[in-house]
């Protein structure tokens, strides 16, 4: 059985600097902002569309969306 890095070390080889990834969109006071709107239910219906097309291009803010509605969740919990 070859090393592990013996194997690493090939592969980096055969694929050198061939790296594909997105570049990291910051998350804006604005886009936060919106993010919890839409969250709550109260963006316009004239900004979701965009929101929605700036989510599916920066899938990493979904996170921040999913954390907005769990906080909203466990808020109305909490009151019940």
């Amino acid at each position: 059985m070859k090393n592990n890095f013996e194997i690493l070390a090939k592969f980096l080889e055969k694929f050198g600097d061939e790296v594909e990834g997105r570049e990291f969109a910051e998350l804006t006071p604005e886009v936060r902002t919106k993010l919890e709107q839409f969250a709550k239910g109260s963006l316009p219906p004239s900004e979701q569309g965009e929101l929605i097309e700036r989510l599916s291009r920066n899938p990493e803010w979904i996170a921040r969306l999913a954390a907005d509605v769990k906080s909203m969740r466990s808020d109305t919990g909490k009151k019940l």
